[in-house]
């Protein structure tokens, strides 16, 4: 872990979904100090803040006011915010909107003397999560709450099939999908939204690839590795036969469905199909396994990790009371029990140790996965970038699935992506 020499300070992951937090407006002279968040709306959140504003307004006087946004609109919401330097004073970050956001002035760097003394510890947090919070030196984010795509099983299924154990690397994946003879599908993967983008990336880390150079001047994501990386991708439907063609189409309510209703054995996938299958009657978590995704033909690992980050806007007239906010919900009950109700983990370890997170297969995704997991690289342009490489890939397996895939698309579609890239950087 990284540790910083100042005593506190915040910071901040993917993928990926549930809610936005803002932060700090001046109250009334006559009255507490007020504090307005914004969430990104989800089930069981609004219950939540209600609690949990109401136990820190009785510890520190500061009274939170809160409202919720969806998805579909959080970002753009933001970004005028940022525009017209109005707005909430505390937000929830989207791990990938980081350098923008930044670059134009969005976030107050929480090393600074205004803030420093009243947000978490960030030696508490793992040096992936650290990366990700810091852009050009400074910290605009405090990890919140995370997600690692790990392989999960659900074992009877698998053994049922006549399979056995969890495949170590991509030859052990193909092998035990094309002996599996259960009733059910082995594997999928989701295919739709920002998916195949995602799960290009983790094929990519496993071939021994990355998304970009050291320096993020150029793109890597078309050399041999990539190529080799999506390649195997497109197999697994083209060659393989390992998925099912409609999971194409799957987005996270399709493959959550699936895999709860055991019509898979087996995915790559965060906490969401563990919580979907968990809420079936008569399943439980007993019945899973988790273990890091399959390794590439090299023995490399990775998965992707999303992240989400609770970062202060530098007009907000209440910094000191924003920190405070922000300290009480990474404080390890709070952290466990927002990150159980939306699907994600605790960046606070000690959440581990709370009833939210009382089983071991928690400590797997934990301890397991983690340590191969990556994220996105936080540049400028990244966002036109994924986007253009996420349009390519879905491309690829489109193609792959109708019997249209011919040789040296991939190696094309790659390259062409590249040129985008590079003009982006």
């Amino acid at each position: 872990m990284r540790r910083h020499t100042r005593r506190k300070v915040l910071a901040t992951t993917g993928a990926a979904t549930a809610f936005s937090l803002a932060g700090c407006i001046g109250g009334d002279n006559d009255g507490p100090t007020t504090i307005e968040t914004r969430y990104m709306d989800a089930p069981g959140a609004e219950e939540y803040f209600e609690e949990h504003a109401e136990i820190f307004e009785e510890e520190t006087g500061i009274h939170v006011e809160f409202e919720f946004v969806g998805w579909g609109e959080a970002q753009e919401t933001l970004l005028s915010d940022i525009t017209s330097q109005t707005g909430p004073d505390v937000q929830e970050i989207a791990s990938t909107w980081i350098p923008e956001q930044a670059d134009a002035g969005g976030w107050m760097d929480l090393e600074s003397d205004e803030v420093v003394d009243h947000i978490p510890d960030t030696g508490m947090f793992e040096e992936g999560a650290m990366d990700v919070a810091t852009f050009q030196g400074d910290i605009v984010g405090i990890p919140w709450f995370w997600g690692p795509r790990a392989w999960q099983q659900i074992d009877e299924e698998v053994e049922d099939g006549g399979v056995d154990g969890h495949p170590d690397d991509w030859d052990d994946l193909v092998d035990q999908a094309q002996a599996y003879d259960g009733d059910n599908h082995y594997f999928a993967l989701m295919g739709s939204d920002f998916e195949p983008m995602r799960n290009f990336a983790m094929f990519l880390w496993q071939s021994g690839g990355q998304l970009l150079t050291d320096d993020y001047s150029e793109p890597a994501f078309h050399n041999e590795e990539g190529v080799q990386a999506l390649e195997f991708y497109a197999d697994l439907y083209q060659e393989y036969d390992v998925m099912p063609s409609e999971t194409v189409e799957w987005a996270a309510a399709d493959i959550n469905g699936a895999f709860a209703g055991r019509q898979m054995a087996s995915t790559v996938d965060a906490l969401g199909t563990v919580g979907a299958y968990e809420d079936e009657d008569g399943q439980s978590l007993d019945d899973l396994s988790i273990s890091a995704p399959p390794v590439g033909p090299d023995g490399d690992g990775g998965t992707f990790f999303g992240m989400e980050l609770l970062g202060i806007h530098p007009w907000t007239d209440e910094p000191e009371a924003a920190a405070q906010w922000i300290d009480y919900l990474l404080r390890a009950e709070p952290n466990a029990e927002i990150s159980s109700t939306i699907g994600f983990l605790p960046t606070n370890p000690d959440g581990f140790d709370t009833e939210y997170f009382d089983h071991d297969l928690y400590e797997a995704f934990n301890e397991d996965v983690f340590p191969v997991a990556q994220t996105y690289p936080q540049v400028l342009g990244w966002g036109e970038i994924e986007g253009e490489l996420n349009r390519a890939v879905a491309e690829v397996i489109q193609n792959a699935v109708t019997g249209d895939l011919e040789e040296g698309d991939v190696e094309d579609v790659l390259d062409d992506a590249a040129e985008v890239a590079h003009q982006t950087l």
